[in-house]
């Protein structure tokens, strides 16, 4: 998330209902549609399925970073194929929900997983060996300033392994709608996991400007057991990444490109794909 966005943003308050899980999606269907709109209906089984990859490839549980961990819905996974995980996110309230998260997890997976706070664009962890980093549901968008997707593209080639992974997705911006929208949108209407209230999420996009930037911003309306209506406020900027563009950051960072798809199921990539699913090797 943007660093100026402070942890009693509603983007971090309603994240983990934002956001199913794996086991939300399974025990109810009707979370499928928006989670494919949002693009997360398949990225955990992409990165762990990676990790699997990996730990065959090198005979043990890879070393994994994963950058902007949230909650641990990509983390929490790739651990429990076996990986040793270092998580590195920002935020506090984020970190607070990984370890709420890994509590309910095996001692056996809870152990695998290391939370760090930091900021990723001065990261410099002591151990610079990773297996794999995972910047995983956007987190390049997320850092919303062309230098510093750079400056964060180099922090993760720094901590990779000679030959190391970089597993990355960004929204594919020839779907994205670029242009403001002129009045709110209900998002999807949701229960609270921290409440059992019911809420919903409207959402505005501004325009995207000359820095290649937009402002995403709203609020969620959650209904009180007095049928009282409690109202929080999010925003963010995200800077999107054309396909080429992203190539040549990669390259301009130390990276060669294995593959990039349009799916988390390998569907060649297309005007018309809804992402930008890239595997890169530290060069």
């Amino acid at each position: 998330m943007n660093p100026y966005v402070p942890d009693s943003d509603g983007s971090y308050l309603y994240y983990d209902s934002d956001y199913p899980w794996p086991a939300d999606l399974a025990a109810d269907p009707s979370l499928h549609a928006s989670a494919g709109r949002q693009g997360i209906l398949h990225d955990t089984a992409h990165y762990a399925g990676l990790t699997q990859e990996l730990a065959d490839l090198l005979g043990r549980g890879p070393r994994v970073l994963e950058m902007a961990c949230g909650t641990g819905r990509l983390s929490i996974p790739v651990a429990r194929v076996g990986a040793m995980v270092t998580g590195v996110d920002a935020s506090t309230l984020m970190l607070a929900g990984l370890a709420r998260r890994l509590r309910q997890e095996t001692p056996e997976v809870a152990s695998r997983v290391v939370a760090v706070q930091g900021d990723l664009l001065d990261l410099d962890l002591p151990f610079k060996r990773h297996d794999l980093v995972v910047m995983g549901f956007n987190i390049m968008m997320l850092i919303a300033d062309f230098d510093s997707q750079l400056r964060a593209l180099e922090r993760a080639q720094a901590h990779l392994a000679p030959g190391g992974v970089l597993a990355l997705d960004v929204v594919n911006p020839l779907v994205m709608p670029l242009a403001a929208t002129q009045a709110p949108e209900v998002s999807y209407t949701r229960v609270n996991p921290h409440t059992g209230n019911g809420y919903s999420k409207f959402a505005l996009v501004g325009m995207l400007d000359d820095r290649q930037v937009q402002r995403n911003y709203g609020w969620y309306d959650e209904v009180k057991p007095d049928g009282s209506i409690r109202r929080t406020h999010y925003h963010f900027d995200w800077r999107p990444l054309f396909r080429y563009e992203l190539e040549l950051m990669l390259r301009l960072t130390g990276f060669d490109i294995v593959r990039i798809d349009g799916d988390f199921q390998g569907s060649a990539f297309e005007s018309g794909s809804a992402k930008i699913v890239v595997v890169a090797r530290k060069a």
